[in-house]
């Protein structure tokens, strides 16, 4: 189709899609009564909006890196967690021992279980920890799966229950941990487990939480009940959700309103937090405060009997657009995860988010988020700052309550069983390879949304896409489908396409059609290699996500999307005989970009206006292609030189080497002319350089004024710059807090310039920087810190790591003046001492040190770790040292006890006995050894007499499977080393 054609098209269908927009509300009559009976809690005598501007606090920041996190228990859980665990670790009669925690649903009882999970005591007995949350959809298979997986074994393709029963027997070969979150009924204790785990696996605990006791007592399990909290632990956790800084003298002076809101949640956990969140965005205001303890609210009869009536009041207190952002929460299955950057593009696709104050939708929708983590309405999760969960199941609950009249949710095949004419929002989870009808035809003509999860055999959605023409929001991530259907085109209205981690090779040129596409997330598409030149077409679009695939191009006219804020693996140029691809001068037009990834920076022509008229741009990822590693070189040469003729084969080989040394010079003096022209605006805040080819950096990250180039840069990433032979003067970066140098093979020396401070110029170098990792750097020999007395170094730096600098020959003695809290130095083969580190707190980590032989004068260290240090003799002067952890592997255990093998007993080292000795505040013993070492230290043995002086001592076979416990305090002494199978 000629392009005035397909753009008249275009236009045409856009029009159409305006004039039949549902633009009106969709009655929720639950909600409204609801809403209409319950009183709104009055806003208080600062704020005379009801609605209370709530995102303009200073302390509500734009990144969820930085939201508040879920605090810790009271005294009333660390209490049970005290007794449970001890208990849990006892040996008795029987191989697997059976817990239950035991208590009313929303009463603690998953909080309790995840501290005994979390334990260091159980994670160092239990090699091998699971925690599956149940659920009434988890099939045999699926909870089968699940167990072998989290037990580090691989299950393959089968889908055969008595095979994987077999495979979790084989998995489950060390002590174990397996905590049953939420489990309603003994069958699967009954049909799969019980027998199981009665013989041919490890010995293990079996930890279940659950709201009915009979469950416990079928699986004849020993019961812990938990009850409600009393005044005084529920104040301790009104006030630890209110201000996790915990204020006492502000706190002390709200103590007895506080109190009564605590005995009006009538001592139940999830109530008091959400009411905390309340309180929290109200301040630390006794008025405030007040309002909420006498709001009517609380007298209401409940809606769901279920559900304290302090969620309620959690609900209605959102302002009104916070609401729907929250009820579309609930969409999401309750075992997957919610992905932020999905779900704030979602609320704006459904054009819930209202952008204000000139902020994108984007940033808005992110303060969005951020105040439902700060509400205790979402939990982030604690391994991944990218995602959350609803806090509790009774929160969805509630939610979907409220959102039933609009929203289906279907799992598997199960049949619909609802009779909703015009439902706006359809979610599919564990669904076959096909989607036959999953709602009637009717029911499609009104959807809105449609989200896939856990469906990774889908292969086709023609039919749905042919009769949801409103759809906006379409999300068919780790699908398998490989091809979208032609008439994608016709969904006018689709807002928000996801397509992350699908089969899909090819996206039809029907695409340009959606004018009001605002997402595409190809992101992880390996098999995608084209993209249509239509995508131009797509005038509205705010995100493109293209990293991860195998296009090897894209198209021209991405640059003429002028709202696009989010545009990542941009890949630049074109292959030799390919179309015509974008270029770095096409960007110019994007002014509207906060986060910029462009790959294949070496096939650029110019780079001159790239990055001009960016003045909102944050994040910046610049790189190459990849360069190709010696190993790679000489593994093509060696394939290529086999065919070749042995006559001819010398000059070849030197033609090639001419070759490639030329080709090599010209490459480094392109990069650097590209990069060059490439200037960053002041507005960056993360900085990623990778593969850079140039012999020297660009100019713009270096010289004396790099600190009033970059005023905002807080990390800086420099990734495969093999070339470079000196480091830029990084110190000079003022607000730089996370910088990280890796694989950085020319560099041999850091000296002073890299600090960026000099006799003439005296300042503080580093100002702000708490990170720094130097990794990979195969020809570091000497770094040097050295600093004048008017000048300050690294004053916040807190965690230095140091891996693969196999060359290094000493740490720099600048160091000593800087107040680190961990250091970690891995693979550092020529280090011989680590001394005088007279600031160094919390953690030394030394794993892989091959000529390591001293460490001394470290007087404020706490914990040490050593790992696999086979030279190591002569360790003292740790004044402080509270945790020493050894690891030794048994291929070097020779090296520490030559010479000390008396009667089949191994005695420790000289050094860490005399340790052991002098450090009269060590509090905890760990290490890792052979069994003949760890019976050594039996009581009686050898070495008895070392570990009866220390509070606590654990001692693990190097196979996980034999163990020494020892607290001194408690008279614990418990091992099955004794004997010999």
């Amino acid at each position: 189709m000629p392009c005035t054609t397909l753009t008249t098209s275009l236009m045409s269908a856009s029009s159409r899609a305006e004039r039949s927009s549902m633009t009106t509300a969709h009655p929720r009559p639950r909600l409204r009564e609801v809403e209409e009976e319950m009183p709104r809690l009055p806003a208080g005598s600062r704020h005379s909006d009801a609605k209370r501007d709530w995102f303009n606090h200073n302390n509500v920041c734009n990144n969820c890196y930085h939201a508040v996190k879920p605090q810790a228990v009271g005294s009333q859980v660390q209490k049970a967690v005290g007794g449970l665990v001890p208990r849990m670790l006892r040996e008795g009669k029987k191989k697997v021992d059976v817990f239950a925690i035991v208590g009313a649903v929303g009463i603690g009882k998953t909080t309790l279980a995840r501290e005994i999970y979390n334990d260091d005591r159980m994670t160092e007995n239990f090699p091998i920890c699971v925690w599956v949350k149940m659920s009434k959809d988890l099939s045999e298979v699926a909870f089968l799966k699940k167990i072998i997986t989290s037990a580090g074994a691989n299950v393959g393709d089968t889908e055969n229950r008595e095979e994987l029963l077999e495979l979790l027997s084989s998995a489950l070969s060390k002590r174990f941990l397996i905590v049953l979150d939420d489990l309603d009924n003994a069958g699967i204790w009954d049909n799969l487990l019980k027998d199981l785990l009665g013989d041919g696996v490890a010995r293990g605990r079996i930890l279940i939480t659950t709201q009915t006791e009979e469950v416990a007592t079928s699986m004849k399990a020993t019961v812990h009940r938990v009850d409600k909290m009393d005044t005084e632990n529920a104040w301790e956790l009104l006030c630890k959700q209110v201000d996790p800084e915990h204020n006492s003298e502000e706190l002390a002076a709200l103590k007895d309103v506080g109190i009564k809101i605590a005995e009006i949640c009538d001592g139940h956990p999830l109530a008091i937090k959400v009411i905390a969140g309340i309180l929290r965005s109200r301040g630390n205001n006794k008025a405030e405060w007040e309002m909420v303890l006498n709001n009517d609210s609380w007298s209401m009869p409940p809606i769901l009997p279920e559900v304290p009536q302090a969620l309620y009041m959690s609900y209605i207190d959102l302002p009104s657009e916070l609401k729907e952002c929250f009820l579309r929460c609930s969409l999401y299955p309750e075992e997957c995860p919610i992905q932020r950057f999905d779900l704030v593009r979602h609320w704006i696709a459904e054009g819930i988010v209202n952008a204000r104050d000139n902020k994108l939708p984007e940033e808005s929708a992110e303060e969005y988020y951020i105040e439902l983590i700060r509400r205790n309405l979402l939990q982030p999760d604690p391994d991944n700052v990218e995602q959350c969960w609803m806090t509790h199941d009774l929160l969805r609950s509630l939610t979907r309550f409220f959102i039933a009249d609009e929203s289906i949710v279907i799992y598997g095949q199960q049949k619909l069983s609802t009779s909703l004419s015009k439902p706006r929002h359809l979610t599919l989870c564990n669904m076959e390879s096909s989607l036959e009808d999953p709602i009637s035809l009717k029911q499609q003509m009104s959807i809105r949304s449609v989200m896939l999860f856990k469906s990774p055999n889908v292969r086709a959605i023609d039919i749905l896409v042919e009769s949801a023409p409103c759809l906006r929001v379409l999300d068919l991530s780790k699908t398998a489908i490989e091809a979208l259907p032609k008439s994608i085109g016709n969904l006018v209205h689709l807002r928000y396409l996801n397509l992350d981690g699908t089969e899909v090779r090819d996206i039809p040129s029907s695409i340009g059609f959606l004018m009001n596409l605002q997402t595409l997330s190809l992101q992880g598409c390996q098999r995608l290699q084209r993209l249509p030149w239509s995508i131009k077409a797509l005038l509205e679009l705010r995100c493109l996500r293209l990293e991860g695939t195998s296009l090897s191009y894209v198209p021209k006219g991405v640059g003429e999307l002028k709202h696009l804020n989010y545009l990542s693996g941009l890949i630049i140029g074109h292959d030799n005989n390919g179309p015509e691809g974008c270029d770095l001068d096409d960007l110019k037009a994007l002014s509207e970009l906060r986060h910029l990834h462009i790959e294949s920076l070496d096939r650029a022509t110019s780079g001159a206006t790239a990055l001009a008229n960016k003045p909102f741009l944050k994040d910046l990822y610049l790189s190459e292609q990849a360069l190709v590693t010696e190993e790679q070189q000489q593994k093509e040469e060696k394939e290529g030189q086999e065919n070749k003729d042995e006559t001819g084969k010398e000059e070849n080989e030197g033609q090639e080497v001419s070759n490639g040394q030329c080709s090599g010079e010209e490459s480094a003096e392109a990069s650097e002319k590209i990069w060059n022209e490439l200037t960053p605006p002041k507005s960056i805040e993360k900085l990623v350089i990778k593969n850079y080819k140039g012999v020297r950096f660009p100019s713009w990250i270096k010289g004396p004024k790099l600190g009033t180039s970059f005023p905002s840069l807080v990390l800086l990433d420099l990734e495969n710059c093999m070339s470079c032979t000196k480091l830029p003067s990084l110190g000079l970066l003022n607000q730089l807090q996370s910088l990280q140098i890796s694989n950085a093979d020319s560099i041999v020396t850091i000296g002073s310039e890299f600090l960026g401070t000099t006799v003439v110029s005296p300042g503080t170098s580093f100002p702000k920087l708490e990170v720094l990792k130097l990794r990979n750097m195969k020809k570091l020999e000497d770094w040097s810190l050295t600093v004048e007395e008017t000048q300050v170094l690294l004053p916040r730096l807190k965690s230095l790591h140091i891996q693969a600098c196999p060359k290094l020959k000493a740490l720099p003695e600048g160091l000593k003046h800087v107040a680190l809290s961990e250091l970690h130095v891995e693979g550092a083969y020529s280090l011989t001492e680590i001394k005088d580190l007279l600031k160094l707190s919390d953690e030394l980590h030394l794993k892989d040190n091959k000529v390591l032989q001293r460490i001394s004068n470290l007087p404020m260290l706490r914990s040490l770790i050593i790992d696999d240090c086979s030279k190591l003799k002569h360790v003292a002067a740790l004044d402080a040292l509270q945790h020493l952890r050894l690891v030794f592997p048994p291929s070097t255990e020779t090296f520490y006890f030559e010479e000390l093998i008396i009667f089949w007993s191994i005695a420790f080292a000289r050094w860490l006995e005399l340790l052991i000795q002098k450090c009269k505040g060590l509090r905890r013993f760990e290490l890792q050894c052979s069994l003949s070492l760890l019976r050594s230290c039996l009581e009686g043995g050898k070495n008895w007499h070392i570990v009866q002086q220390i509070p606590e001592v654990r001692i693990i076979s190097c196979d996980g499977k034999r163990y020494i416990r020892y607290n001194k305090s408690r008279r614990i002494y418990e091992t099955n080393a004794q004997s010999e199978e």
